[in-house]
């Protein structure tokens, strides 16, 4: 029996180009690399390529396709270019609802893996059985985090029903006959360290990769979902995970005969980029970068560049005052909170649709909800989680940074005053919360705008979702925010200096 190369990327995130959409530089990531490392490996060995989740968002080009409904999608047309065989869903990818994901699905020539998730009570995807060229039978499994319906709008999965990624992993493995290799494809992460099996997330199932290598019969787990660069061993179990947008791959060659795989991630600066996936790209870039430059206003008074991340949450930032003063505006709430994210660099004076896209990258609405003092206190309470003292000084709990960066998990709210004091215990670090300068009563009621994905309970914020919701704003907040500043030309706001955060 021959060797079979397996090719894996998981989380590309929409990044088809090597062009970077900030600057236009290029950059060590996209498909059209990808496109030639699968050419260069079908040269030499019989390959089975596979994508495991969290591809069809992520990039301007795709926000400005799903917008437009381009069809067929540029992804679908450059994974049959790459010639795709297999395909598992992420959560992001249902992002944009029922039919974009459905019309994507449609115009893919590969194959679905997904088992574990209903559309009108039937599996969208399925176990595959890949015979190869010698006649060896290679099951592969395809499942994804259950977790989706904590943090989807619930207009986009109506139709959808997400099952136990670890039962339907059982019931698929059991059915099994009469095969020589088994690849799990999960769009999930580990919830304990590889080494030492001690939890490293609070376990609320959306990440079950480890459980699933206590689990017999798996040759080889390929995972997602966190972003991590995994090539290891646990339970004697071969499982990876590659980082995000394309800068790297999984490769594992895997020897049938004897049941084992030599496991390793590439980076894709290996591979140049290849032009004709460029030229693929092009005509749907073109129109991209139009729409990414077209000047919607302009905002006086302040410098909203970003030059130290950190700074700019220990000191909230005046951006983040200008996310929530629009917020405030068009939803008249009491209490507004935002978070900075990952990779956000903040706004020049002069503010295109590019700016807004590459600062605020998720599709989310914007949500409002009642909440009492009580619980008001208790969101805090979670979003000061986000800080340690070590060594006399503020920094950021590992947890934020390790397995996965979640810098956009801590929240700063405006309306509010309020001061964390770091040293103290876990759930006694808000040591002065007012409102209009009067003590916040647990009893008192206020209503709190912020993203669908914290109203959710996003990020570990649990007394959230059990308040009323008082308002949906059912439109992306790149929408939300592009319309405000379309209409009013030159924004003018207040930055408040609210939050105080001590040792």
């Amino acid at each position: 029996m021959r060797k079979i190369k397996l090719l894996s990327t998981t989380d590309v995130h929409g990044t088809l180009s090597t062009y970077s959409y900030l600057d236009q530089s290029i950059k060590p990531q996209g498909l059209s690399r990808y496109s030639n490392c699968v050419k260069k490996n079908r040269e030499e060995f019989e390959c089975i390529v596979v994508d495991n989740g969290d591809s069809l968002q992520g990039s301007p080009l795709l926000t400005y396709a799903h917008r437009v409904k381009i069809k067929p999608n540029p992804l679908a047309i450059v994974f049959n270019e790459i010639k795709l065989d297999y395909y598992n869903l992420g959560n992001h990818d249902f992002n944009y609802g029922e039919e974009i994901l459905l019309n994507y699905i449609q115009d893919l020539n590969a194959l679905c893996l997904t088992s574990n998730v209903l559309y009108k009570n039937k599996p969208i995807g399925s176990t595959r059985i890949h015979t190869t060229q010698d006649g060896s039978r290679i099951a592969l499994i395809g499942l994804c985090t259950d977790y989706i319906p904590h943090w989807e709008k619930p207009e986009h999965i109506k139709n959808f029903k997400f099952l136990s990624p670890i039962e339907i992993l059982k019931k698929e493995l059991s059915s099994l006959s009469d095969v020589d290799y088994t690849v799990v494809y999960y769009h999930g992460g580990l919830e304990k360290d590889p080494i030492t099996g001690i939890p490293t997330e609070v376990l609320t199932g959306e990440n079950v990769g480890y459980e699933m290598t206590m689990i017999s019969n798996i040759d080889l787990l390929i995972t997602g979902h966190q972003h991590r660069s995994i090539a290891t061993q646990i339970n004697h179990i071969p499982v990876m995970q590659c980082s995000l947008n394309a800068t790297e791959y999984m490769d594992a060659l895997i020897d049938i005969r004897n049941k084992t795989c030599d496991i390793k991630l590439v980076p894709m600066s290996d591979f140049e980029f290849d032009s004709h996936i460029e030229s693929l790209i092009k005509p749907f870039d073109d129109k991209t970068q139009i729409w990414l430059d077209q000047k919607l206003g302009r905002i006086e008074g302040f410098d909203l560049l970003i030059k130290d991340p950190f700074d700019a949450r220990l000191h909230k930032h005046p951006y983040v005052s200008f996310i929530n003063f629009i917020q405030k505006q068009v939803t008249n709430a009491d209490i507004c909170g935002t978070a900075l994210f990952n990779q956000a660099i903040g706004l020049g004076h002069e503010i295109s649709y590019r700016d807004l896209v590459n600062n605020y990258v998720y599709p989310n609405s914007l949500i409002v909800k009642e909440m009492d003092g009580k619980t008001l206190r208790l969101y805090l309470e979670q979003c000061a989680d986000y800080f340690i003292v070590k060594d006399n000084q503020i920094g950021v709990n590992p947890l934020f940074d390790e397995p996965k960066p979640q810098h956009f998990n801590y929240d700063m709210l405006d309306g509010i005053e309020y001061t964390l004091k770091i040293s103290n215990p876990l759930g006694q670090r808000v040591i002065s919360l007012t409102f209009n300068g009067n003590d916040v009563k647990d009893t008192d009621t206020f209503s709190v705008a912020m993203n669908n994905y914290r109203a959710s309970g996003g990020g570990n914020f649990h007394m959230i979702p059990p308040c009323k919701t008082i308002l949906e704003i059912q439109r992306d907040m790149t929408d939300i925010l592009a319309e405000y500043i379309l209409d009013k030309k030159i924004v003018t706001m207040t930055h408040h200096d609210n939050i105080k955060i001590i040792i």
